[in-house]
């Protein structure tokens, strides 16, 4: 195949100065026997100039110039690759704020629900309650009673729910059996297999007239337990949250009698930060 003109004067300063492969150069050779205007323009090149001369200094040139064009290319790649990193540094610092800044108006979004409406009960507690309401981290509701029934006369009960981004729970449901209604639920919860909680959030006791029935507790998620009094009633309660700590304000929610005497689940309980070591 005939090598272009242009190709061949392009390669003419690389083939005076001896830079070009082997195999260019025999094609260089082979155009220039049979193009006359190649070979003027290769005579040209080699007619001697005035003040002039042709050693090697010409290919040390094209080398420096080739050198220095690498040099160049590799500074602005630098340049693009840590304009690159930039970019994508700046990109995820503004993702992971604007997170934040959503959890935080999603937080402050989110309404604390208090219920006192004892005919909602099966919304919150037992089989048939609502999907937000079912799991509560796992915790074990069996000592609430299963259902409000015609025997059981609820004298007090309140449900709060609220879930900025980690749910929480609170309720409390007090009811007064007759006769032996009283007994047997005090029974049955006598014989649930109950866990220890002195020492949970600052927990010691529970105020003089409350007996202790049932407890289940958790170190990290709270507490579900029930209390006997002298008047043939019995208050449930649960206290379920996360993080160490209740993000509500529980103590203007719940009577004070019916929390452990110690109970502290606020923000900066000393409990908190004695398991976060703070």
């Amino acid at each position: 195949m005939k090598v272009n003109c242009n190709i061949i004067q392009d390669l003419l300063p690389l083939y005076v100065e001896q830079l070009v492969s082997e195999k260019s150069k025999i094609e260089i050779e082979e155009h220039l026997k049979e193009c006359s205007q190649c070979t003027k323009v290769y005579e040209e090149m080699n007619m001697p100039k005035p003040h002039i001369q042709y050693s090697r200094e010409p290919a040390e040139s094209f080398r420096k110039y080739v050198k220095n064009k690498k040099r160049r290319l590799g500074i602005k790649i630098a340049v693009i690759t840590a304009l690159v990193v930039m970019t994508i540094v700046m990109i995820r610092l503004i993702a992971v704020g604007a997170l934040v800044a959503f959890l935080a108006l999603d937080g402050e979004k989110a309404e604390v629900l208090e219920d006192t409406d004892i005919s909602h009960y099966s919304w919150y507690i037992g089989e048939n309650a609502g999907e937000e309401y079912a799991e509560k981290w796992g915790m074990n509701e069996d000592i609430f009673p299963e259902e409000i029934t015609d025997e059981m006369r609820v004298t007090d009960y309140k449900m709060v729910y609220y879930n900025p981004w980690d749910a929480q729970y609170l309720s409390y449901l007090v009811v007064e059996y007759e006769g032996n209604n009283y007994q047997t639920e005090v029974k049955r919860l006598n014989n649930y297999a109950s866990t220890d909680y002195i020492g949970y959030y600052g927990s010691e006791s529970f105020m003089n007239g409350y007996k202790l029935l049932a407890m289940e507790a958790d170190p990290y998620y709270g507490f579900v337990y029930a209390l006997g009094t002298d008047k043939n009633s019995i208050i449930y309660v649960e206290l379920i949250f996360c993080n160490y700590f209740m993000d509500i304000d529980y103590e203007s929610m719940i009577p004070e009698e019916y929390l452990p005497v110690g109970f502290d689940a606020t923000k900066d309980n000393s409990y908190r930060k004695q398991q976060l070591g703070e």
